[in-house]
């Protein structure tokens, strides 16, 4: 009986918040009516300001911001591989990092089915006269949500539940300066807005959060049926 999983998760209140957070900023930054959002606005804005700026850069850093973005998200996904590694002996750290990992999917997937519901256009189809660095996707791969940053924020958050515990404080920093880092090659190829990324950041960390909460208790329990993770340590609490 004393593993009987809790229902709901003790920290249940934290992931109703950590939703509703992801609620607010589809709210502020992706009404249905765009062209009176101020924040749009004054995404665009900042988006000219950078765009003036890239314009004189070679062609070739298109190239170079988009794969620096994918090898940092390749970078984040071995980040939380280590922190799993490292915390193999302790069934807390291992559970909230697997936990962790599901919801970093579980936010890609969220990101992709906002984006099919928003529909906002590219910004470098949609404001005239700009150059992008990148090559402009595509209509129909829409831009709000940044999905890029959204999966770099929830892979960091994972990351963050893994080591923190462990206190390898380093790791956690260089995590979510990888997450923001991503966000802002995306602006700075030309491929999202601002308040793409922002969202995107916010989103994705949200979302994270919300489904490690949730299923750290069944990784936790399934950990224990198969002898993995060590025991958990004395005056912790049994997830």
């Amino acid at each position: 009986m004393r593993d009987r999983l809790p229902f709901p998760p003790r920290h249940w209140p934290l992931a109703v918040a950590a939703l509703i957070l992801a609620a607010g900023i589809l709210a502020v930054f992706g009404p249905s009516e765009i062209a009176t959002n101020p924040v749009f606005g004054a995404s665009t804005s900042l988006y000219r300001q950078v765009d003036a700026v890239t314009s004189t850069w070679p062609s070739e850093m298109g190239t170079l911001t988009e794969l620096a973005a994918e090898a940092l998200l390749f970078a984040l996904a071995a980040m939380l591989a280590a922190a799993l590694w490292w915390g193999r002996g302790d069934a807390n750290t291992l559970a909230v990092g697997l936990a962790g990992g599901a919801g970093a999917a579980a936010s890609a997937l969220a990101t992709l089915a906002v984006k099919s519901v928003v529909t906002e256009e590219r910004p470098c189809t949609a404001v005239p006269g700009v150059h992008a660095l990148a090559e402009c996707p595509p209509m129909g791969d829409w831009s709000f949500p940044s999905n890029h940053s959204g999966i770099a924020a929830a892979l960091a958050t994972a990351v963050v539940l893994a080591s923190y515990a462990a206190r390898r404080i380093w790791l956690c920093v260089l995590a979510a300066a990888s997450a923001v880092v991503v966000a802002m090659l995306r602006v700075v190829s030309g491929v999202h807005y601002p308040h793409d990324v922002a969202a995107g950041l916010v989103f994705g960390a949200s979302i994270a959060v919300a489904v490690a909460i949730v299923l750290t208790p069944v990784t936790a329990h399934l950990l224990r049926r198969v002898g993995l993770g060590g025991r958990v340590p004395a005056g912790e609490p049994r997830y």
